[in-house]
């Protein structure tokens, strides 16, 4: 009886118990399962939906990377273009791309180059063709049309991305480049950026059942696939699930025991559209979400177990026990489950009979174990939370970073066109502070110009109504300190699938290259010196002013003048006093002319005036204040004060038949038929008086004599001269040559006259005494001790630094003015007669010597070689070639002769060309013969001892 009535009490006990704590647990475990399934579908349908928009971005990225490679090789190849080799610049990209194309296709993933036309033609393709269709529905004439880049992609046989991109060569649309680039390989860089796999399915317009990469059931297919031989089997029992289509949704299909998420991204533009394909294995992610529901099951499951054989086992126990574990509960929340431990009960201990409190106490155990473990779990996954979050951070502060140290304006607008944040250089550029403009200020407040302005405004909503991706504008911006910016602003359209869209400004500062471009077109048409207009400019202007004189039927005046002596100027002094010195002359010509009147340096010390609507007499005033103004010029050269004089010439135009380049000529040879009479004056050019064909004729001598010098063409020839008594070679003369563009001769008869017209004489002397010195100097260094004779023009002797010329050029060389002589004209020297007696004195007491050339035709005053201290007279050729059969000329010849010897100076006579010629001089007693009979000009002296006549066989 007491068997039975302690197992019915026990029995009730007890299964009540279960019973309320089964269900109990039940419950709770069923809505932890149910709650944490839900939980876990919700959450991996997030992950779903963000992993599917991540694959998006990151195959818009690629897509991005590959056209921003394309844009900027667009920018860089028109850079390298050489402008002054006068090609056209389409030739000129042709040739750069052809000698580079091997290195573009080789590092870059572009497969094709097509280069077109600002009208759309096709200049020349590389690699690949570009796709026939492209241009058939003139998608390249909405290029050129709008010059704006336009991207397209198609999808035949494979995926191509397409940029036409149109460039601008210096400041001017020069034509478009379109780049083809294949998009196969982008699955490559999309595996390596999501870990998943990645197909392209491209339309197919016939599937063939026996080909790998067909989809029979689907109008595409396998354009490309990674891990194929895993994949293509996938596709092919995915087409037999879905026969009539590939859905655009995310799909999740079964396949060889693994599950795996299939998204598809559509792109390109029809009838060429493909689709990207995105197959992510989630076969590990369900087995841990199944692990987990399972594990949920097995925990709620067990604790109805345990409970109940809890319950059963400490049913008895005593209410103490309860009481004392209800005294634990605090220690319990407060997280003490060491000393909650200690203080409870054993529950391990195995009892025949067992009750509520057993069940409590080793429930209380499990509790405190299961606390434990899940705020170890809950630790460990807060420092992986905080790692993460430190992780995100970096991160964050890394592109933050990036966006304050670009070099570029970084702005976001909000879509009324608020700014929301601007990065740091920007603020710094325009002049802002730190938070002066996000959320304060519209973007168009920044642009003062109105057309910019209303640009501005309208594109705004265009980006968002997607009329166009991207929007690109210059303006001009003031900082808050005034400065003037150039801005190129690009505006492109940020996606954000939480929050409406937003826009990207990314702004490049073009400030400098605006400036330098400024600087660069300002140069082509300006003197920089002296920053009067060029001498192309002022062509230019003299084509317009002539045409206006002509069709209004007014007369205009040319001015065209150079300063006297300045050559001289500037080799003496230095380059930094002649600029001195055309920077005065610049000035007061600026202050001279009128206000209407046009001024330009020519060249050199050349300038020339242009006064349009004016007649002859104003004309004249206008030279007579020029001239007048310059007089108060001066300069100091080492410490010595000089006055500046100039020589011009005053043309009078329109001319009948006379172009620009005539009128230009012309009144360059008054200028220098005002030189001749004495320069410091002016002359007006008589069109009746000048000869055109004489005109074009010394302007192209003169126009040779300069590019002759420039490219070192001149070269000097030797005759020998005989010493009679012995037949032996004295000295040589030197005479000058010019070697035309084919190494032809030019006698110096052709261009000397033009060179004393032109005041190119100066230039040719300086350059004889170079050449001179340099043969000498070979003559030493080969053991050869001859005597140079040197020519002088009457522009060297009456030039007064002609002395500081020749000390410069034997100071800087070792051979001695002893071993040449110096001919001067009788005429010459007799014009200039002061100048030239000071000039032979102070070089002679240098060691010089000196020649009085072509005596007898000048002046013939014998009073003359008293005051000209020379040691060589030589006898004019005239007097010479009719010697043997003309007593007046043998008297003369005699005369010169007898003079000569009395004032001790050595005779020369010059034309002896035959052997008769030869024995009357000899007997005559002249000391010197020259002439063809002894020797013609040579390239190179022969240093030979006796001429071809040899005198003792007369």
């Amino acid at each position: 009886m007491y068997q039975f009535i302690k197992k019915k009490i026990f029995f009730s006990l007890t299964w009540k118990a279960l019973f309320a704590v089964s269900i109990s647990t039940l419950l709770a475990s069923g809505s932890i399962f149910v709650l944490g399934n839900y939980t876990h579908d919700k959450n991996y349908a997030l992950t779903r939906s963000a992993r599917h928009q991540q694959y998006q971005q990151a195959f818009a990225s690629v897509l991005k990377q590959l056209q921003q490679k394309e844009t900027e090789l667009s920018w860089l190849i028109p850079a390298l273009v050489v402008p002054a080799n006068g090609k056209e610049v389409l030739t000129e990209i042709q040739q750069i791309i052809d000698n580079n194309w091997f290195k573009i296709e080789l590092e870059s993933d572009i497969r094709s180059i097509c280069l077109a036309s600002t009208s759309g033609d096709i200049r020349a393709e590389w690699g690949e063709p570009i796709d026939s269709r492209l241009f058939a529905v003139s998608w390249l004439e909405t290029v050129v049309k709008n010059e704006q880049p336009i991207n397209k992609i198609v999808c035949d046989t494979e995926c191509v991305q397409y940029h036409a991109l149109p460039f601008l060569y210096r400041g001017k649309f020069s034509g478009v480049f379109v780049f083809g680039s294949s998009i196969t390989d982008i699955v490559i860089h999309m595996k390596g950026i999501t870990g998943a796999d990645i197909g392209i399915l491209v339309h197919a317009k016939k599937n063939s059942m026996e080909s790998p990469s067909s989809l029979p059931f689907w109008p595409f297919r396998i354009g490309a696939l990674t891990d194929f031989s895993v994949n293509q089997p996938l596709l092919v029992a995915l087409q037999k699930r879905y026969p009539d289509n590939l859905p655009d949704q995310i799909l999740s299909f079964v396949y060889s025991g693994n599950t795996y998420d299939i998204f598809t991204i559509p792109f390109g533009e029809k009838p060429y559209q493909a689709k990207l394909l995105v197959i992510d294995n989630v076969s590990r992610e369900l087995e841990d979400k199944n692990r987990a529901m399972n594990l949920y099951a097995i925990s709620g499951l067990s604790s109805i177990l345990l409970s109940g054989i809890i319950l059963f086992l400490l049913f008895v126990r005593p209410t103490r026990k309860v009481n004392k574990i209800i005294n634990l509960l605090p220690l319990i929340a407060e997280k003490r489950y060491g000393e909650v431990r200690q203080s409870l009960p054993c529950g391990h201990k195995t009892k025949l009979v067992t009750d509520e409190i057993d069940i409590l106490d080793s429930a209380a155990h499990n509790l405190i174990n299961t606390l434990t473990r899940l705020d170890d779990e809950v630790e460990q996954r807060n420092l992986n939370l905080l790692e993460r979050s430190r992780e995100l951070k970096n991160e964050r502060n890394f592109v933050s970073n990036i966006l304050n140290t670009a070099q570029v304006i970084i702005i976001r607008l909000d879509q009324e066109g608020q700014i929301l944040s601007i990065n740091k250089f920007g603020e710094n550029l325009i002049g802002y502070g730190e938070g002066e403009l996000a959320n304060k200020h519209l973007f168009t407040d920044l642009i003062y110009d109105n057309e910019s302005y209303e640009a501005v405004n309208e594109a705004i909503p265009a980006l968002l109504n997607k009329q166009y991706n991207t929007f690109q504008h210059d303006c001009i911006l003031y900082s808050l300190d005034g400065v003037r910016l150039y801005v190129s602003w690009f505006f492109t359209i940020i996606n954000n699938p939480d929050t409406q869209p937003e826009i990207l400004v990314v702004g490049l500062d073009l400030t400098e290259r605006r400036a330098v471009e400024t600087e660069l077109a300002w140069l082509a048409d300006h003197d920089p010196l002296t920053r009067l207009f060029n001498r192309r400019r002022f062509e230019n202007e003299l084509r317009r002013v002539l045409k206006e004189a002509e069709r209004f039927n007014h007369t205009g005046a040319l001015i065209f003048f150079d300063i006297d002596q300045f050559k001289y100027i500037n080799d003496s002094s230095g380059h930094q006093a002649g600029d001195e010195l055309l920077l005065k002359v610049a000035e007061t010509l600026r202050l001279a002319v009128r206000g209407t009147d046009i001024i330009a340096r020519f060249g050199g010390d050349e300038f020339v005036v242009l006064a349009p609507e004016i007649n002859q007499a104003h004309a004249e005033v206008l030279i007579s204040k020029i001239f007048q103004s310059m007089q108060e010029v001066d300069i100091i050269i080492q410490g010595n004060l000089h006055k500046v004089s100039i020589s011009a010439g005053l043309l009078i135009f329109p001319v009948d038949g006379y172009t620009e380049q005539d009128l230009m000529a012309s009144v360059d040879i008054a200028m220098y038929k005002a030189k001749e009479s004495g320069r410091g004056t002016w002359c007006m050019a008589s069109i009746d008086d000048l000869n055109r064909v004489d005109i074009k004729q010394r302007v192209n001598w003169k126009a040779k004599i300069e590019k002759a010098l420039l490219e070192d063409r001149f070269v000097l020839y030797f005759q020998p001269i005989m010493h009679i008594v012995d037949g032996k070679i004295s000295h040589y003369e030197c005479l000058l040559r010019m070697l035309d563009e084919q190494g032809k001769i030019i006698p110096p008869g052709l261009f000397i006259n033009v060179a004393e017209q032109t005041g190119l004489i100066s230039l040719i002397d300086k350059r004889v005494l170079e050449l001179a010195i340099k043969a000498q100097e070979d003559f030493i260094a080969a053991g050869h001790d001859i005597v140079l004779s040197v020519n002088l023009s009457g522009d060297m002797i009456s030039n007064p630094d002609t002395f500081t010329l020749f000390s410069e050029l034997f100071e800087s060389s070792d051979v001695p003015l002893g071993k040449f002589i110096f001919e001067v004209t009788e005429t010459q020297a007799v014009t200039n007669l002061v100048a030239a007696n000071s000039l032979i004195t102070a070089l002679i007491e240098m060691g010089g010597q000196f020649a009085l050339d072509d005596f007898g035709v000048g002046f013939s005053s014998m009073n003359h070689l008293k005051q000209l201290p020379i040691q060589y007279l030589k006898i004019d050729g005239e007097f010479i070639k009719h010697l043997p059969g003309s007593k007046e000329d043998r008297l003369f010849v005699n005369a010169i002769h007898e003079v000569a010897h009395g004032l001790n100076i050595r005779t020369i006579a010059e034309f002896v060309e035959n052997d008769v010629a030869l024995k009357v001089l000899s007997d005559i007693g002249i000391d010197y013969a020259q002439g063809y009979g002894i020797g013609k000009p040579m390239p190179y002296p022969e240093f030979h001892q006796t001429a071809k006549i040899n005198p003792f066989n007369l």
